[in-house]
């Protein structure tokens, strides 16, 4: 309109001062030009046309409805498009976000059927209740679709046919549709399905529509995968709480007092490779002046191992327990071999097949100087002997608790008898100790172990704990803890009481 305008008003200036130039110099002068009303009509019309020419040129052109960009079928597309991403990103479950893309894909595309069909096995943190999603298809379009596509391989790709009925796995198929595109919904690690969606006319879906449709998948995808995180992090905080009152109760397990007498000194220390551990230790005074000393180490770490520990050391404190039957004093109580034998049948209902407990029990004896201890299948115990100034590894035999589950187990399981002397100190440990790695997964080992010991036997108890430590801490230093660690020292005091009448 602008355009036909602005010509009208161009040939019409032109036009009435070419007159009014004509007016001027015809013959019979410019006087009597001027006079003439005639020739005062047209240099009034000129200058009109003329005003009318600068104001149409110089002035903002109106925008028409059909310019205007605000009302462009592309920024409606767009706008359309992210109401439904927006949409889409409030879903509160997986069920609902893939109802949304399949409304919003019907829509978009104006399909006249569709097809949401979801992968098998897909990643956690979706609902178990979470199934296919269909649109105006009957069960045995869909069953034809199902077998054609099978055919077609089309899983897992961008696909377009628009022209199904020259297709042969979909010509004596009972469907009336003859366009299909199909859309992978594929994350960076996992694929969730594929969108189909059908029209009945030929020629129906280009690559326009493809890219809107890619569009809203990936938003889809994205959106799931958000909601995954979010499902995620809400399960590791519960678990991480969970682990935290696991750790808090399974401190409360470890022996805060250690045994005081005059007899000894102990020192102890612990260190869990993770939240809580399978190491444990417990020490239970028994009449007589003896003491029991329990160490183990639970097959593998964390929340499980915890809970064996548990359960390991309420065996503990249940089956050292008086007998009233005993025919004498020294029979009140299990020796450490009867008492591995009762652990093991107690452990066979509660302990899982591929687990097992490593353990060596102690009762101290300071009225008679000595010690028996059983080992099932724990670290050897390193040993100071201050008489004979040498310092060594007990050579004992043992099993496991848990390996065997039957009676035959008590054949494994041997007592030990050893007179202490004034001065002597026992180390004793779970492997995390001598298995600790450092550089180039170079291990502690026994033979360091032993070294320490023979370089700090004279300090008291808690001294050679941390001069162990040290030197383990030293070994291993910038590397992680990967298994728990539990190391207690035992030293007999160089006076010993005179035992009471």
């Amino acid at each position: 309109m602008r355009t036909r305008l602005l010509a009208l008003l161009i040939s019409l200036t032109l036009l009435s001062w070419v007159l009014v130039l004509y007016s001027l110099y015809r013959p019979g002068g410019a006087g009597a030009a001027l006079s003439s009303g005639a020739t005062q009509g047209l240099l009034g019309l000129a200058v009109l046309a003329s005003v009318g020419l600068l104001l149409l040129v110089f002035s903002k052109p109106e925008p028409a409805a059909e310019a205007n960009p605000a009302f462009s079928p592309r920024r409606l597309e767009i706008a359309s498009l992210q109401r439904l991403t927006q949409t889409i990103q409030r879903a509160k479950s997986s069920q609902e976000i893939y109802q949304v893309l399949l409304e919003a894909a019907v829509e978009t595309a104006a399909a006249d059927g569709a097809w949401l069909a979801l992968a098998p096995g897909r990643p956690e943190g979706e609902t178990s209740d979470v199934t296919d999603q269909y649109f105006q298809l009957a069960p045995e379009q869909l069953a034809a679709l199902r077998q054609g596509l099978q055919h077609l391989d089309v899983q897992g790709v961008e696909f377009i046919s628009n022209n199904l009925a020259t297709n042969p796995h979909f010509v004596d198929a009972a469907i009336p549709f003859q366009s299909l595109v199909a859309l992978p919904l594929q994350g960076p690690q996992h694929y969730y399905g594929t969108l189909y969606l059908l029209k009945e006319q030929p020629q129906g879906f280009d690559h326009g529509d493809l890219g809107i449709l890619q569009t809203l998948a990936s938003q889809a995808v994205l959106s799931i995968e958000n909601l995954q995180l979010v499902v995620t992090s809400i399960q590791n905080q519960r678990t991480q709480e969970e682990l935290k009152i696991a750790s808090q109760v399974q401190d409360s397990l470890i022996p805060k007092n250690l045994p005081t007498d005059n007899w000894f000194e102990i020192s102890s220390h612990s260190l869990a490779a993770k939240e809580v551990g399978g190491d444990f230790y417990d020490f239970l005074h028994l009449p007589g002046r003896r003491l029991a000393v329990l160490i183990g180490d639970v097959s593998g770490k964390g929340v499980t191992a915890a809970f064996h520990m548990a359960q390991m050391k309420g065996i503990f404190h249940a089956l050292m327990q008086e007998n009233p039957l005993a025919k004498n004093e020294r029979d009140r109580f299990p020796v450490p071999s009867r008492f591995m034998t009762q652990a093991n049948t107690a452990l066979t209902h509660c302990l899982e097949r591929s687990s097992f407990i490593t353990s060596t029990l102690y009762i101290i004896d300071y009225e008679q100087g000595g010690f028996m201890f059983a080992r099932a299948g724990h670290c050897h115990t390193l040993y100071y002997h201050a008489m004979r100034e040498e310092v060594f590894y007990f050579d004992s035999a043992g099993l496991g608790l848990g390996i065997i589950r039957n009676d035959s187990y008590e054949k494994h399981i041997k007592n030990q008898f050893y007179d202490y002397s004034p001065g002597d100190v026992m180390v004793i440990y779970t492997d995390g100790i001598v298995e600790a790695r450092g550089a180039e997964s170079a291990e502690y080992g026994e033979d360091r172990l032993k070294e320490q010991l023979e370089a700090c036997y004279y300090l008291d108890a808690e001294e050679i704990k941390n001069h162990i430590l040290a030197d383990l801490n030293g070994f291993t230093h910038g590397f992680p803890v990967h298994d728990d660690q539990t190391l207690l020292v035992i030293k007999f005091k160089s006076a010993q009481p005179v035992p009471l009448a």
